[in-house]
């Protein structure tokens, strides 16, 4: 019990100096950092892995109520949403094929290979030995994001308006969200459905926000608490690299979101025209990823967030489904191979 005090203790310090620097994916990244520099240190530091589900289920319940169905131009939702297949279809199997070139494992490549769902990606990325790589790939993907946005808003490119006030949850109902989510989430596991937990709590709090017609955010400190388990769950499973393979990483993770983001901005430029849309307000729906920050940039400017909003929910729940089906093909894939080549 007090390694696991221990553990919680040092994630929240990490979290918290990540986020009063104004990282981005600050809690997440300063838990995972600060445990993982524990671990390397000979710390004794772990958490029990049943914490996972509830985690999956908080994060599911905060995506499920961004999610809004008062879209200004509902006739054109189907050739967009289009667009967004064929821009995932894109990415994934380039990313894929350029991770496994550079050697990377089946299941890493997967991944390390996703447009977005950083959360999602590292809570299924417990499952591998090492993590690591992916959680680095996928950090330096968000952070270049991020670095966009900011560039954007500091040199004013676009207009922005204020920000629309969202009514917040109380303890009770955030609470109930979550433990029906986990409950479902548990019947949607004796299933063999993918990330359970997480598509159980977008489903649950996507539902009670349809049925409230409000726009809502769960209680103050879900996500923080969350992402810091999240982050030091991750982190005492990390394993230290070197220099050179890090270095290597940080690489890997600009090429990768360069090449989605670039991919992005092709189909984006290709509905917009098709829709008469702004270039830009597509490129917000169809981000690789940062999604805090491509939902905030949609408010700011006004770019029909509900529609922003939309696509990125799909996006995190498409990769999630296809991430859990796809790693373990993945995993049998290799399991076969490595029987054959002993054979």
């Amino acid at each position: 019990m007090m390694i696991w005090l221990r553990t919680c203790i040092l994630g929240a310090a990490g979290g918290w100096l990540a986020h009063s620097a104004g990282f981005p994916s600050d809690w997440l990244l300063g838990a995972m950092l600060v445990v993982a520099l524990a671990a390397m240190l000979g710390l004794d530091v772990r958490l029990p892995k049943r914490l996972l589900a509830p985690i999956q289920a908080c994060l599911g319940v905060a995506v499920g109520l961004r999610l809004e169905f008062d879209f200004p131009g509902p006739g054109s939702l189907l050739f967009s949403v289009t667009g967004l297949l064929l821009c995932l279809a894109t990415q994934i199997p380039l990313g894929q094929y350029v991770l496994r070139r550079l050697g990377w494992s089946s299941q890493e490549a997967v991944m390390g290979a996703s447009p977005g769902a950083l959360s999602i990606m590292a809570a299924l990325a417990t499952q591998l030995d090492n993590p690591i790589r992916v959680i680095l790939s996928q950090t330096v993907r968000v952070i270049a994001l991020v670095a966009l946005v900011s560039v954007i808003m500091l040199l004013e490119w676009v207009p922005t308006l204020a920000a629309p006030a969202s009514q917040e949850l109380s303890l009770v109902t955030t609470a109930l969200l979550v433990l029906v989510a986990w409950v479902v989430g548990k019947g949607a596991e004796r299933l063999r459905i993918p990330a359970s937990y997480i598509l159980a709590g977008v489903a649950v709090s996507a539902g009670y926000a349809a049925w409230t017609g409000v726009s809502a955010v769960p209680v103050t400190g879900l996500i923080p608490v969350s992402m810091i388990l999240l982050g030091a769950l991750v982190g005492s499973r990390l394993k230290p690299l070197p220099a050179k393979e890090m270095g290597q990483l940080l690489l890997v993770g600009l090429l990768i979101s360069l090449s989605s983001s670039v991919i992005a901005l092709g189909w984006a430029a290709l509905v917009a025209w098709w829709l008469q849309l702004p270039v830009f307000q597509v490129w917000l729906a169809y981000a690789p990823g940062a999604v805090e920050a491509m939902i905030y940039l949609a408010l700011v400017t006004g770019l029909e967030p509900s529609w922003v909003i939309f696509h990125h929910v799909l996006r995190i729940l498409l990769l999630g489904l296809c991430a859990g089906w796809l790693m373990r093909r993945a995993g049998a894939g290799e399991k076969i191979a490595n029987e054959k080549g002993k054979a």
